[in-house]
Formats: C-alpha cells, sequence, structure tokens
C-alpha cells in the first residue's frame, strides 16, 4: 500500500482516506515466511499473508511442516517486513505436534526486529510441547498457524 504524506494546507483526498479508514487499497499480500529450529526446516506454506495500513503489519500464516529441526532450539519465524521493536508480544499461535498428538499454544513475540517466536502464555505448560518456546524437534506433518500485528520500522 502506497504511504502518502501531505504538505501544510493539503488535504487527504476520498480514495486515501478511504484506504486507511476503510481499508480499500490495504489488499492483503502473500508472503513465505522462512522457519528455523537452529537450522532451516522446509514447511509447504499453506495460506501467508499480512497486510499494511500506514506502518501497521497485520499478518498470519498456515504452513505444514515438511522437513525437520533441530530439538531442544526454540522455533524462529521471519516477519513479513522490518518491526520498529526487538521486543514486545505480537500475537498469537499453535504448532500442533502431529506425532505426539500434542498441540503448543501461546503468545507471538518478537525475538529481534526480523524475526519472532511462540512461547507459553503462563508458567502453565501442561499440554505443551516445551517450556519458554517450543523446544521439540519439529517434523513432518506438523502444522503451525499464527496471527498477529506489529509497528513496521517505516
Amino acid at each position: 500500500m502506497a504511504q502518502y504524506t501531505l504538505a501544510d494546507g493539503d488535504y487527504p483526498t476520498a480514495a486515501i482516506l478511504n484506504t486507511y479508514a476503510m481499508g480499500e487499497g490495504g489488499a492483503w499480500t502473500s508472503w513465505t515466511p522462512t522457519v528455523t529450529q537452529s537450522v532451516s526446516v522446509t514447511v509447504t506454506n499453506t495460506r501467508s499473508r499480512y497486510a499494511r495500513y500506514g506502518r501497521t503489519i497485520h499478518f498470519s500464516l498456515e504452513l505444514t511442516v515438511t522437513g525437520s529441526g533441530t530439538a531442544a532450539n526454540a522455533v524462529v519465524f521471519s516477519l513479513p517486513a522490518t518491526a520498529a521493536s526487538s521486543s514486545g508480544v505480537i500475537g498469537i499461535g499453535y504448532i500442533d505436534d502431529d506425532s505426539a498428538t500434542a498441540r503448543f499454544a501461546g503468545r507471538v513475540a518478537l525475538a529481534s526486529t526480523t524475526t519472532f517466536v511462540l512461547q507459553p502464555t503462563s508458567t502453565d505448560v501442561r499440554g505443551s510441547l516445551g517450556s519458554a518456546t517450543f523446544t521439540a524437534g519439529l517434523a513432518s506433518g506438523d502444522t503451525i498457524k499464527i496471527s498477529g500485528t506489529y509497528e513496521a520500522a517505516s
């Protein structure tokens, strides 16, 4: 979506106002996040997309793991655009571990200005696959669904 800058005395047009107020023109854009768990993890991108409104980024991703990661390492995802901050909670999501028939659900937190991780929402992690971050090894058949909102750097 285009960025607009108005000079003193200028007024936004109806089209510009609709873009920001009604979401018109801010269509969803496809994006393929990278996934690492100590090593690059091969995934099938089921449906991952984002929309940008000014510096606000809304995103969602749905992935199916076709490769594998390395256990005892956090699963790290790339953002669709560089974030203004390197910390903070930006969303929610889960990883379904197909082999263990278990779900790790939690909050999505920035790990840097270009990446995020999935963390549990409390210290009570019964039914989760890990403690501070998902640390089981990703394996073929696992599914991942995450959504969030954050401020872009520019």
